[in-house]
């Protein structure tokens, strides 16, 4: 739920940059709410920081399990108590795997590419992440053609959810997150985190 937010002024958690005024809480419910019985249905299914269930995913980083590692799989649903989404992988059967082992396959839009800068403004979708070397594999739409870029060069859509890492005020570093605003001119996204907290971070301070 988003009750307790509304109206709140997001922290920033990256410098002493000003505040960003705002009503979070309204953000929200343009992102999430809507939709009729499906949205409805998706909202009780999990909360508000977990991926929405039939989302599409990449398994990444698994010790125990690492032959399905690569694999594609969509969520079914999220176990808030062992903060677990149950995944059917493709080829058959399920999974029960921890957020920061999981890549939403979502649409990015390129930004401040110095290599490429052809590639500035255009848009793709993330097929995976490689956490060894901090790079999203995104398949860029027209023309299609896929390259490695980072976070920072990536800008996730307005409810994405992501998995927060890197940031100075270790308490935040591994929680599950999902966009509520994005500032570009900062580039910076403001967040609900799943405690509750409404902060604001840099691009390259989440993975989605």
């Amino acid at each position: 739920s988003g009750a307790g937010f509304g109206g709140a002024t997001p922290m920033d958690v990256d410098s002493d940059a000003g505040p960003l005024p705002m009503d979070v809480g309204s953000l929200f419910s343009g992102i999430l709410g809507g939709g009729g019985e499906f949205s409805a249905r998706r909202r009780r299914s999990a909360p508000q920081h977990a991926l929405p269930m039939g989302t599409a995913v990449v398994i990444r980083g698994l010790v125990g399990a690492a032959e399905h590692n690569g694999k594609t799989g969509r969520v079914l649903s999220f176990d808030g108590g062992r903060s677990r989404y149950e995944v059917s992988v493709e080829g058959g059967g399920t999974l029960f795997v921890k957020p920061q082992n999981l890549t939403q396959q979502c649409g990015v839009e390129v930004t401040a590419l110095s290599a490429k800068p052809e590639l500035n403004g255009k848009f793709g979708d993330v097929i995976s992440y490689d956490g060894e070397v901090g790079r999203y594999m995104v398949l860029m739409q027209n023309p299609p053609t896929a390259v490695a870029l980072q976070p920072k060069n990536c800008i996730l859509r307005e409810g994405t959810r992501v998995v927060l890492t890197d940031l100075a005020n270790s308490r935040y570093n591994g929680q599950m997150a999902c966009i509520a605003a994005v500032d570009r001119a900062t580039g910076r996204y403001t967040v609900q985190c799943q405690s509750g907290e409404v902060i604001k971070v840099k691009y390259e301070k989440v993975v989605c």
